[in-house]
């Protein structure tokens, strides 16, 4: 089970550092990502270019609190967003479930308030 909890921070770490072409990597073809604000599944393709516009979209990001839980079939992610836009920082908890198959990821359940980002970045 360490190993997937490797596996985690490794991804993690991929898109902490803005590394797209790594964060598809771990990504199989079909990856789907599923965010409870919106009720969508988002495509591999799409969620890279959500993942590649957060340095464009504030000044500051990163997380805090990050604990990883292994589980069977994934991992258990949670961790505080910290976002910085000017003098406004933002701190929302969230969790994902991502599900890994064969060293792939091929889901993800992402939770968290997005009105809070909004709140504060409106």
């Amino acid at each position: 089970m360490s190993d997937i909890l490797e596996f985690a921070d490794q991804f993690f770490n991929a898109v902490s550092n803005g590394d797209i072409d790594a964060v598809a990597g771990f990504y199989r073809d079909d990856v789907t990502v599923w965010h409870n604000f919106d009720n969508l599944d988002q495509s591999r393709e799409d969620n890279l270019a959500t993942l590649a516009g957060i340095s464009g979209r504030y000044d500051a990001f990163g997380y805090e609190d990050i604990r990883h839980t292994a589980l069977e079939d994934g991992f258990l992610r949670q961790h505080v967003i910290k976002a910085t836009v000017g003098e406004k920082t933002v701190n929302v908890p969230a969790v994902l479930r991502v599900y890994v198959e064969s060293g792939k990821i091929h889901r993800i359940e992402e939770y968290f308030d997005r009105g809070q980002l909004s709140t504060v970045f409106s």
